[in-house]
């Protein structure tokens, strides 16, 4: 009675002895995966700014440590870039 009744909801062996790992709690493995480097590359490429969500696309070296700066934030780079900029070198 007992095997019949775990049959039905699925907890026996009759699989596999990892069947009900991957089909339960495993399957969520990617998923978990998944987000943890969605907030691993938020993390690595936004903005060192308090509350900043933009992409740092600019380096800034200050006392030694090297900080993470978008655009608005760092404090060299013009809010409007023209194709003459860019082909022009920056001031040294």
């Amino acid at each position: 009675m007992i095997g019949w009744l775990l049959h039905v909801l699925g907890l026996d062996d009759a699989s596999g002895a990892w069947y009900l790992f991957w089909s339960g709690i495993g399957s969520d493995l990617g998923e978990l995966t998944l987000i943890t480097g969605g907030v691993i590359f938020y993390r690595r490429h936004t903005c060192h700014v308090d509350h900043c969500w933009r992409l740092a696309r600019h380096e800034h070296a200050q006392d030694g440590t090297t900080y993470q700066l978008c655009r608005k934030h760092h404090p060299h780079v013009q809010q409007k870039l023209t194709a003459t900029d860019v082909r022009t070198p920056p001031p040294a």
